[in-house]
């Protein structure tokens, strides 16, 4: 069956406001409840559409996730400015009964309100709109705020490039031992994938099935085994390995040469906060492209690209500007 637009909101929409009222619960619970909720819509869902759902929901600011504890939690709702947007903030966060309807009548009587629905493909499962307010004087946004029941964050997109966590390993960790040397896996950088091995006697990420049979990644450095979370670890081989998957192209429009688009590989997702930090700068998720090589994230300036970059262990790539024509068109 395939979601309408508006159908595809009131799918996201009905999700977020179940999260908001319950708060928390079970990171394996949610995924439950994302399929429960699809099936009752006559929604066929890809194998790992929950999971996606779950990733992208944690990256617009709606929930956050601890799959290590199998938990999530309702973020808290949050205003804040896009970076160089022409007078536009995000709101987002929980979305309960009652700062719906805050939401509702401020822009029935006063408020700028755009309601942007995000484009479903196939076999996902659809996310909330996003939620844009326009305004003219940032000064007004603190009261704003307030009113609509949500905390005012200034710009939560470049704040966060002074919290970015380095991509280092973790504490130092047992080796694959036991049933998990059956289940061991390496990494493969060329194939950009975990492969079957039956050793670890090589430097590089691996995973196993632990005694509880959860899923362990690790990351080996002269021997010694470090715990990391999978997409760390493959930006710590990727950097091992010297090989570059982030982009940036600045925009070719007049006074936006500071602004750009960031690609990153497909294969090489970013971790959760930095992925929440390019997703915040323009209150989307990101765009994949052509034949699913790569992820882009849109209005996001140098400084949050280095920043991304530099944290990841990654030299970031400088695009060629677009060639702006006559008219203000790129070409």
């Amino acid at each position: 069956m395939t979601v309408t637009t508006s159908g595809a909101a009131t799918f996201g929409g009905t999700l977020l406001r179940w999260l908001s009222e319950s708060r928390s619960g079970k990171a394996s619970a949610l995924c439950d409840g994302i399929r429960s909720q699809a099936l009752a819509w006559g929604v066929e869902l890809n194998p790992y559409a929950d999971w996606d759902w779950m990733r992208k929901a944690t990256a617009l600011g709606f929930i956050d996730v601890d799959l290590r504890a199998d938990r999530w939690s309702a973020a808290p709702p949050v205003l804040t400015r896009l970076p160089h947007a022409d007078g536009l903030a995000l709101l987002t966060g929980a979305r309960t009964a009652r700062i719906s309807a805050r939401v509702q009548e401020a822009a029935t009587e006063w408020m700028e309100l755009i309601t942007v629905p995000h484009r479903t493909e196939s076999g996902e499962a659809p996310l909330p709109d996003t939620l844009l307010l326009q305004y003219e004087d940032p000064r007004t946004l603190p009261d704003t705020a307030e009113l609509l029941g949500a905390r005012y964050v200034p710009c939560a997109a470049l704040q966060f490039v002074h919290v970015l966590p380095q991509a280092v390993p973790g504490p130092e960790s047992a080796p694959p031992g036991g049933g998990g040397a059956t289940t061991l896996e390496k990494y493969e950088l060329r194939l950009q994938r975990f492969v079957p091995v039956a050793k670890d006697d090589e430097d590089g990420l691996y995973r196993w099935r632990g005694a509880d049979y959860a899923r362990l990644t690790r990351v080996r450095r002269d021997g010694v085994f470090y715990t990391v979370d999978r997409e760390t670890g493959v930006y710590l081989e990727l950097a091992r390995h010297r090989t570059g998957v982030m982009r940036w192209r600045p925009e070719g429009g007049a006074g936006r040469a500071g602004i750009g688009r960031l690609f990153v590989d497909r294969y090489a997702p970013l971790p959760a906060l930095h992925e929440r930090a390019a997703v915040l700068c323009s209150g989307f998720p990101p765009v994949v492209g052509k034949h699913a090589q790569t992820r882009a994230y849109d209005n996001v300036p140098r400084a949050v690209a280095e920043a991304l970059a530099t944290s990841l262990q990654q030299n970031l790539e400088t695009m060629a500007r677009p060639v702006t024509a006559v008219g203000g068109r790129t070409e």
